[in-house]
C-alpha cells in the first residue's frame, strides 16, 4: 500500500468512504471569530463527536498536544488571506508539502477562488502543490469556489460544476465544493470527478433541519460527505450538533430523526 493511499485510510478510517471534515482555518482569514476563540476546545470537542478529519494552520497544529483520546485525520491548511487586504479571494500559499511532511500532517489542503484576478497564480499553486503531494505520498484537499470580479452572479450550478471538474483534473484527492442547489449537478459532480467530493457547511444556517436536509440531500445524489465549521462551533450546542452530522453522514440516523 503507497503512503497516500495509507494516510487517506486515516481520514477514510471507517470504511464507508464517507467523510466529515470540520475546517478550522478561519482564523487567518477573518480573525478570532465567534465560536473559534479557544481552539484547544473546539478541537477536543471535535475528537469527541467523532469528526474524521480537521483543517488547521501551521500555528495550531500545538492545540492537538492538549487533545485526549485518538486523533482525526489532519490536513494541513496551506492557503491564505484576510478581510484586512486588497484581495481577500487571492489566496497565497504560507507552507509546502514537506512543511506538512516535518509538522506530522497526514494531509495538505489548498483553497482556489475561480475568477478572481488571482486565479491563475492559484491554479499555478495548486499544480505545485499537486506536484509534491503525488512525489511525498500526502492527499490532496482542494477548496474550490467561484468567487472574484469575473465569477458569474448569482454563481451557478454549472459554475461549481466546472470548479469540482477543475480540482479533479489537476490531481485533488478530495474535493470541497459549495453545495450546488440542483441535485442532479449533484450527482453529475459525484459521477465526473474520481475522487469523493463533500460540500461546504457553508455561513451559519437559521433553519437546523434545513442545514440536515441539505447534507442528506448531498448524501443522496452520490456526495461524499460535508466539511462544517461555523454551523457547528457557533451552534448553541456544538459538541451535540456535530455528533448529530457525524450520525447522520454515516448512516446511523436519518435526516428527520437527526433535526428532532
Amino acid at each position: 500500500m503507497g503512503g497516500k493511499r495509507l494516510r487517506l485510510r486515516r481520514f477514510f478510517w471507517r470504511g464507508d468512504n464517507r467523510l466529515v471534515l470540520f475546517p478550522l482555518d478561519h482564523g487567518v482569514s477573518c480573525g478570532p471569530v465567534s465560536g473559534l476563540v479557544e481552539l484547544s476546545r473546539v478541537v477536543s470537542y471535535g475528537v469527541r463527536s467523532g469528526a474524521d478529519g480537521v483543517v488547521l494552520h501551521k500555528g495550531m497544529l500545538a492545540c492537538l498536544g492538549e487533545v485526549e483520546g485518538r486523533l482525526p485525520g489532519i490536513f494541513l491548511h496551506l492557503s491564505a488571506s484576510t478581510q484586512l487586504g486588497p484581495s481577500f479571494h487571492g489566496k497565497v500559499l504560507v507552507g509546502s508539502v514537506n512543511e506538512a511532511l516535518q509538522r506530522g500532517a497526514d494531509g495538505v489542503s489548498v483553497h482556489v477562488n475561480l475568477g478572481d484576478d488571482a486565479e491563475p497564480e492559484m491554479l499555478r499553486d495548486l499544480g505545485k502543490v499537486g506536484e509534491a503531494c503525488f512525489r511525498w505520498g500526502l492527499p490532496l484537499l482542494v477548496m474550490i469556489y467561484v468567487r472574484g470580479a469575473h465569477a458569474p452572479k448569482p454563481v451557478t450550478d454549472e459554475a461549481i460544476a466546472h470548479a469540482a471538474r477543475v480540482a479533479g483534473e489537476l490531481g485533488a484527492d478530495v474535493i470541497k465544493i459549495p453545495a450546488p442547489k440542483d441535485p442532479e449537478v449533484m450527482d453529475r459532480i459525484a459521477r465526473c470527478v474520481p475522487v469523493p467530493v463533500v460540500m461546504a457547511g457553508g455561513a451559519k444556517e437559521r433553519d437546523e433541519a434545513a442545514f440536515l436536509e441539505r447534507i442528506q440531500a448531498g448524501l443522496r445524489a452520490g456526495l461524499a460527505g460535508v466539511a462544517v465549521g461555523r454551523n457547528v462551533f457557533q451552534h448553541r450546542d456544538p459538541e451535540g450538533f456535530l455528533r448529530t452530522i457525524v450520525g447522520l453522514v454515516h448512516g446511523e440516523r436519518a435526516a428527520r430523526e437527526a433535526g428532532t
